[in-house]
């Protein structure tokens, strides 16, 4: 029995960290205390019971926070933009999959704008670096498979035209979507700043 209760602390471990760190030890505690007073068995059906929905939602509302969302829906965008913007250049299925996947992609940026522009909003000089750094990484990446592309062109359309095509222009629209978001990212303040304003 005793083993089992040492179970629960290494489950408690699933949890996102910083709710583990603000409340794991009440947990834990809290379940010795059930265990104690009505028994392993009803402590385990109990928490068992709670692990089962309380882990993914605290999962769930980590990743549902407004940086990770904005991710995520600038992830979308660009897939359903790029996704559209490649089928028209290369006819990989019909034009008009290719068309309706860009204007779903243009009509949530559109619906999504206050979301998308108060991520790019908040001050951090890292995420800033981070998305230039990522912008200059993809536009390396698009002129590359340019230049390979220009290389290897001959008479006829091959598979590797068509696999250097789709690189190249999700490499271009990346590193044009990084750069801007990039340069409309704010720098952190410096304390310096802070101190000579206070």
């Amino acid at each position: 029995m005793e083993d089992r209760q040492r179970l629960y602390p290494s489950l408690v471990r699933l949890y996102p960290s910083a709710f583990r760190r603000e409340y794991g030890d009440d947990l834990v505690q809290h379940f010795a205390d059930l265990a104690a007073d009505r028994g392993a068995r009803a402590a385990w059906t109990r928490t068992t019971l709670d692990l089962a929905i309380t882990i993914p939602r605290y999962h769930l509302e980590r990743i549902m926070t407004e940086q990770h969302s904005a991710t995520t829906l600038n992830i979308t965008i660009g897939v359903l933009a790029t996704a559209g913007l490649a089928s028209l250049m290369t006819d990989l299925y019909p034009g008009v999959i290719g068309m309706v996947l860009f204007v779903a992609a243009v009509a949530l940026a559109v619906t999504q704008r206050s979301t998308l522009a108060r991520a790019l909003r908040v001050p951090d000089s890292r995420l800033r670096h981070r998305r230039l750094r990522i912008g200059a990484i993809l536009a390396g990446v698009f002129v590359t498979s340019y230049v390979v592309y220009l290389a290897t062109i001959g008479d006829s359309w091959t598979s590797t035209s068509t696999v250097l095509t789709i690189i190249g222009t999700l490499a271009m629209f990346g590193a044009i979507g990084f750069l801007v978001a990039g340069l409309l990212t704010p720098r952190t303040p410096d304390r310096d700043q802070l101190a000579g304003t206070g």
